[in-house]
């Protein structure tokens, strides 16, 4: 640890304050004010580095030289800066540390270290925007001859709350609902998000998808009815793309979304109306071509022809329409009746051809494929598979066989995972896939995707264009390889999947950024472990389920707990031992992030099974994972004020001497657990503040956990730690669409206002977290802490009333008092009995239980 470094002599002078170094004085308005020495040191090393972000581990080694001391210290003495002089003296970069923002009079932005004093001023507080999700690509193609119809659009979509565009495969409707977005992205308080439904092919899993999209966290319960009260009290625009194969679920959904939210503005596109009353359609026809041949400057006028001559351009830099192939160019647009996808297709041939061959080609070839088909289907779809078959046609017998092999993906793929399945011996090896990928881009056959979570390495993602993988998938199925192909796809990604279990403890990534990689494999997952079900090949559908689990997020609920199930159900039916340890971590994992009962009975089970087979493997690395997976219980069962159940002093010792070299981030997380078994609650705080600390370098998302902290610093009695801790938190997620994190955040400050006497601040928190806490039933907590708060405020009647109501829901609800719940009904009730007198109180009591929700918040006044 290095000493805090020599301050200028002279001091850094600001309208409301002065820090003077020389001296270790602040003054405030030309006053002295009090800060605690750390906090100054803090300040002071804020204040010198102001043109950039100063990191958590920097600030513990200026502010704390030579010692060894909580992350959470910083926070708390940032905490005491923002009190004093205002909470915007200080930002919070999530991830990374901690800026001071104060500018100096005169200046837009921090300049370096002044040589004399310098006047800032330090404005009232405005909450930074919150970073919210748009998932639109990062650089939109160019919108060519859709400026009527995207401003057309947008009024529309200003005045209905359901919008739909309609259109033909390839009419360019993606591209231009993404434009429309992307203008909006400041229109709306909670911004703007794209759902991609491509990849989704159950209905069901529609509300996790959305929610998953928005970042938004859903509790327990029906789905649907989830989401739609989360996106309640936002104002944001979602557009679901690709809807056409779920219309029945994507309508049902969008119905009660739009019954729910008054604020949210619901843009689809497909090829169907989703035939609602609510809904206004808006059709996209095909872009403009010229009736006849126009020399080259009026014909780039029409959009048709401005697409085809920007995109042969890009295949080719020496391509220019002029008055010579002007004609031509106009000819092959009307060819293919203006669809946007086949002038593309089109436009990539032009250099090889030339574009009077490529007419005269595409003119045939829709003549012949026309004459083929059923004369019932539509005739765009004809034209368009006309095109297809045209381009496919050109194609060498190499690409030909990658092209209908790529159809085995399911959205997305890699070109590593292409070249594991679509590779077979000599006659085809993976440099041959190489090289036929590239052509097949060039032909605008397969689309590259920016993978933004790739951690700089520059390696992209690909996808088959819709409509080209419904006729690539046609050719597997006529070539008689379609089942040999899923076999090979299910294999490749059961080894991938088996990799990347390890890869998430290795240190490499953190954990959110894994899980963000892994997850755009999510539809290949899907199908891969849909056929190793059906094929009975267990220990490969384990392996795809374990890590799809481990990287689904918890607003994923139906999904996680439905491949739970699946996983336990293929547990029994593997003999390979360490693979079965794997599977029971990730079950114990995964059921540890609930509450109930009977979810923690379950863990308990999985883990006593996982504790027998690990000592049956006997590897160290193994017994680690397996002690891991049991501090994930010790955490549940302390929340609970359980008993530890079978975690031991001994388990506990031993736990402390067990370490993976492979895993240094996730290594050494329940040494903060001490020697001996101390009370339970200061374990408790102790082992959150380990897991704050690991979780924080391994890039997860700590912001639950230090709500959960405060929970922690309550139990243990440290009330001013937890106001510090809450105050920082309630700040850092102003702003969240995340419901389930602002209700968790509200109820845990709350109980520390209560703790510290200030009532009125508590019942304004309370009554703001009261209706999400009834969507994501958290109600019986709540009412124990709003029992609480009516006994302090002296209304021992209703008070007894509403511990009576909180009784009957947590029976309800299959929960359990956690600690400060505990505390709190027990709070309240001593104050009622010394008031009331027992007999009085129990009647109340007794006639709580029979109370509604709405006479339970009527009666605590909120």
């Amino acid at each position: 640890m290095s000493a805090l470094p020599a301050s200028p002599t002279a001091p850094l002078s600001f309208t409301r304050f002065e820090i003077r170094p020389a001296e270790r004085l602040l003054l405030k308005d030309g006053q002295p004010a009090e800060l605690g020495a750390r906090a100054f040191d803090l300040l002071l090393a804020l204040a010198e580095r102001r043109e950039r972000v100063v990191s958590k581990h920097e600030l513990l080694e200026l502010v704390w030289p030579g010692l060894v001391v909580e992350e959470n210290n910083i926070a708390v003495q940032v905490n005491a800066v923002r009190k004093l002089l205002g909470p915007d003296v200080v930002a919070t970069i999530p991830g990374r540390g901690y800026r001071f923002t104060a500018a100096p009079l005169g200046e837009s932005a921090a300049p370096s270290r002044p040589a004399e004093a310098v006047t800032a001023e330090v404005g009232p507080s405005v909450p930074a925007p919150a970073r919210l999700p748009t998932n639109l690509p990062r650089v939109l193609q160019a919108l060519r001859g859709r400026t009527e119809d995207l401003a057309a659009l947008g009024a529309l979509l200003d005045q209905h709350e359901l919008v739909s565009v309609i259109g033909a495969g390839g009419m360019g409707k993606t591209l231009l609902a993404q434009h429309l977005l992307a203008g909006r992205r400041e229109a709306y308080a909670h911004g703007v998000c794209w759902v991609e439904l491509a990849t989704l092919t159950d209905g069901n899993a529609l509300p996790g998808a959305i929610a998953h999209a928005a970042g938004l966290r859903l509790g327990a319960g029906q789905p649907l009815a989830a989401l739609a009260a989360s996106l309640a009290p936002l104002q944001l625009l979602i557009a679901l793309d690709n809807a056409e194969h779920l219309l029945d679920e994507v309508a049902r959904v969008c119905q009660a979304l739009a019954d729910a939210a008054p604020g949210l503005r619901l843009l689809v596109t497909s090829q169907a109306p989703l035939k609602l009353p609510l809904e206004r359609v808006y059709r996209i026809g095909p872009l403009a071509v010229p009736q006849g041949p126009l020399p080259a400057a009026q014909a780039l006028e029409f959009s048709a022809v401005a697409l085809f001559a920007e995109r042969a351009a890009t295949a080719d830099a020496r391509f220019q329409l002029n008055d010579a192939n002007a004609a031509a160019v106009i000819e092959l647009c009307r060819a293919l009746d203006g669809q946007a996808l086949a002038i593309e297709l089109a436009a990539a041939r032009a250099s090889t051809l030339g574009v009077q061959r490529l007419a005269s080609a595409m003119q045939d070839r829709l003549r012949l494929l026309t004459g083929g088909r059923n004369r019932a289907a539509p005739p765009r779809q004809q034209t368009l598979q006309a095109a297809l078959a045209w381009s496919h046609g050109l194609l060498a017998p190499r690409e030909q066989t990658v092209f209908r092999r790529l159809a085995v993906f399911h959205g997305s793929f890699s070109l590593e995972l292409a070249q594991q399945v679509v590779a077979e011996g000599a006659d085809l090896d993976e440099w041959d896939v190489v090289e036929a990928l590239g052509e097949l881009v060039e032909r605008s056959l397969v689309a590259i995707i920016e993978d933004e979570h790739d951690n700089g390495q520059g390696l992209p993602r690909y996808r088959l264009l819709d409509s080209p993988q419904v006729y690539a998938r046609e050719l597997l199925q006529a070539a008689g390889e379609l089942e040999a192909l899923r076999q090979r796809h299910a294999f490749a990604l059961a080894a991938r999947f088996a990799q990347e279990w390890d890869r998430a403890f290795s240190g490499e990534l953190g954990l959110q950024a894994w899980a963000r990689q892994l997850l755009q494999d999510s539809g290949n997952a899907q199908d891969a472990l849909a056929w190793l079900l059906q094929a009975g090949d267990a220990r490969r559908a384990l392996q795809v389920g374990i890590s799809w689990l481990l990287a689904l997020p918890n607003m994923r609920h139906a999904e996680r707990q439905a491949l739970a199930a699946s996983c336990e159900t293929l547990l029994p039916q593997i003999d390979d031992l360490a693979l079965q340890v794997r599977g029971w971590f990730t079950l114990s994992r995964a059921a540890g992030l609930l509450s109930s009962r009977d979810v923690l009975a379950k863990s308990g089970q999985a883990l006593a099974l996982a504790r027998r087979l690990a000592a049956e493997v006997g590897s160290e690395a193994t017994r680690w994972l397996l002690y891991a997976a049991l501090g994930n219980l010790l955490v549940r069962r302390m929340m609970a004020d359980d008993e530890a159940g079978t975690v031991t002093p001994e388990l506990l010792a031993e736990l402390r001497t067990l370490e993976d070299p492979r895993w240094p981030a996730a290594r050494r997380i329940f040494q903060g657990v001490p020697r001996d078994l101390m009370p339970q609650r200061l374990a408790f705080r102790a082992v959150l503040r380990q897991q704050w600390r690991l979780q924080d370098e391994a890039g997860a998302d700590t912001l639950l956990l230090r709500s959960n902290l405060v929970d922690a610093e309550l139990l243990a009695g440290d009330t001013e730690a937890a106001l510090q801790l809450g105050e920082a938190l309630l700040a850092d997620v102003q702003g969240s669409r995340d419901d389930y994190l602002l209700m968790a955040v509200r109820m845990n400050h709350a109980v520390a206002l209560l703790r510290s006497g200030r009532l009125a601040e508590a019942r304004e928190l309370l009554a703001l977290g009261w209706p999400s806490a009834l969507r994501l039933t958290w109600y019986p907590s709540y009412a124990d802490h709003l029992a609480l708060l009516l006994a302090l405020e002296g209304r021992f009647e209703p008070a007894a009333q509403l511990v009576g109501y909180a009784d009957a829901a947590v029976s309800r609800e299959d929960q359990f008092r956690q600690g400060n719940e505990s505390d709190a009904v027990e709070r309240a009730m001593a104050l009622a009995l010394a008031a009331l007198g027992e007999a009085q109180c129990q009647r109340l009591r007794d006639e709580g239980r029979s109370l509604g929700d709405e006479q339970a918040a009527a009666l605590a006044g909120i």
